[in-house]
């Protein structure tokens, strides 16, 4: 019996420390994908766009996909040009826009408006038909492993690129936010409780070492997750190429 006890207390101790060690925070994350290329799928939304909360219902169902941020990674970024109806969009940043209009200028897509999806770099329409079609079975290619690693504000990271494709590669760290509300006062959605899910907070892009193109070194704007009322926070990284995502590690985060 003293023998049965002392191995359950080392395997709970063992566990204990391998799941303390598993946690992700907003100063302590550690991520490795498979190399697998994933589905990276963005909305470009606004709380001024009456269109827009039920393609913001449709991302967020992707918070009960047992493979969120593993083989979907939903990210909304709010966009600023609806604030000149009379309601500003608190979520809105024109760096936001701007990136639509890059997909636009690499003709990723073939106009910009609300609510847009862009797959993989790709438009994807289906959501308006309620027709996912296919979009979410094609085999996906091999692209190599992304490993991301945050300490403090320090971040380091390395992408083993399989692509084949010698062009150039950046790396995008994005703060997201779920179970953001908002009460709307004016404009298409006024007097409407507006929530949101992988909500894009902060975006930072950051370029790959000169000598050794595949690994990145950084220093990470310092946030303060206080300034939102949000339910969960995620850290979600990306490579990409010509504008386009290939890699992608993310997790949700535990207070610290």
């Amino acid at each position: 019996m003293l023998m049965n006890s002392i191995v359950v207390a080392v395997l709970c101790g063992w566990l204990l420390v391998t799941t303390t060690a598993a946690a992700q925070t907003l100063t302590q994350f550690n991520k490795t994908s498979t190399t697998t290329r994933p589905y990276f799928i963005e909305l470009y939304t606004s709380q001024g766009c009456s269109s827009c909360p039920p393609a913001e219902t449709w991302l967020s169902a992707f918070s009960k996909q047992t493979e969120l941020w593993h083989k979907y990674f939903p990210i909304a970024f709010h966009v600023t040009y609806w604030d000149y109806i009379g309601w500003k969009d608190p979520f809105a940043a024109k760096t936001f826009s701007q990136r639509q209009y890059d997909h636009l200028n690499a003709k990723h897509i073939g106009q910009v408006y609300t609510p847009q999806f862009v797959i993989n770099g790709q438009e994807w329409r289906g959501w308006f038909d309620r027709k996912l079609g296919d979009v979410f079975s094609k085999v996906q290619p091999e692209v190599g492993a992304l490993s991301v690693s945050i300490e403090g504000l320090q971040l380091t990271a390395s992408f083993d690129n399989q692509t084949g494709n010698s062009a150039p590669i950046e790396l995008h760290l994005a703060l997201v936010g779920a179970g953001l509300e908002t009460e709307v006062k004016r404009g298409e959605n006024r007097n409407k409780q507006l929530k949101h899910d992988f909500t894009v907070l902060r975006h930072q892009v950051i370029k790959s070492n000169r000598r050794q193109q595949s690994t990145f070194t950084a220093e990470i704007e310092r946030i303060d997750t206080k300034s939102w009322t949000a339910e969960q926070f995620a850290w979600v990284a990306w490579i990409e190429q010509r504008d386009q995502p290939v890699q992608a590690v993310a997790a949700w985060l535990e207070a610290e």
